[in-house]
């Protein structure tokens, strides 16, 4: 570095001490510049969706039968199961897809007295509930069949108040979860150059990544009342990343 003229006549000890803090301020004033554009950053998220269809349907089938004889009642809801698995594979599906449930028997008199049972209906003291559970990949069967339970009722099969249909599952998610998070990752930054333009600067490299939490909805409105995805055979996969870029 080369010193004014005026420094000249100093002692050589002072020359290096100053020329070292002039350096040294030097350094000082670049690294300020250097962190002050470093500091420079935008915060943007990207949004990624893709529409998928379910691959799995899960459809329980529960029925039940109420009355004083429990041998009786055990008996009728044998005929139901016979009847539910018959109207199963007559409609397409193998017996590989079609599980009973296990049998609940509920005494409504249960913990009663003598005296207090007295006066009661005995004709529907036990209450006994089973069903059948379908489990395929043959989501448009299913959705076609189910749709036609009036005719599993018409045999005499009691279906229970809480039956809701079967819910269709969507298991691929792991194989589109990389080109979503591209495809987010790629939309954050079109975005950051927007922001940028308008900044009067130009995007960086990535600061820090929020991949975000991917959510599955219905991709159209199942009734009037719900919006539930279970319910859907064709779904939407949402996911949002949140991206911090450096500016330059």
């Amino acid at each position: 570095m080369k010193l004014p003229a005026k420094f000249k006549n100093l002692p050589t000890i002072w020359v290096v001490i100053l020329a070292f803090g002039v350096a040294l301020g030097g350094f000082f004033i670049g690294n300020g510049v250097y962190k002050s554009l470093a500091s420079r950053t935008v915060t943007v998220k990207g949004l990624a969706e893709m529409d998928v269809v379910a691959d799995t349907a899960v459809w329980n089938i529960k029925f039940s039968r109420v009355g004083g004889d429990l041998t009786k009642v055990q008996s009728d809801i044998d005929s139901d199961m016979a009847r539910t698995r018959q109207f199963l594979i007559d409609n397409g599906f193998e017996e590989s897809e079609l599980q009973n449930l296990r049998v609940t028997v509920r005494d409504k008199y249960a913990g009663y007295s003598d005296a207090q049972r007295q006066g009661q209906d005995s004709n529907d003291r036990y209450v006994v509930e089973t069903g059948v559970m379908v489990r395929s990949g043959s989501v448009n069967l299913v959705d076609s069949v189910s749709r036609k339970m009036g005719d599993l009722v018409r045999q005499g099969v009691t279906v229970s108040e809480d039956y809701a249909g079967p819910i269709y599952v969507f298991n691929g998610l792991n194989n589109i979860k990389i080109k979503m998070i591209e495809e987010a990752t790629k939309n954050a930054r079109a975005a950051g150059e927007q922001f940028a333009k308008d900044a009067g600067a130009s995007l960086g490299k990535i600061k820090s990544a929020n991949q975000g939490t991917f959510s599955i909805s219905s991709r159209d409105q199942v009734d009037a009342w719900s919006d539930n995805e279970k319910q859907a055979i064709n779904k939407r996969v949402r996911v949002v990343s949140t991206i911090t870029f450096y500016l330059r």
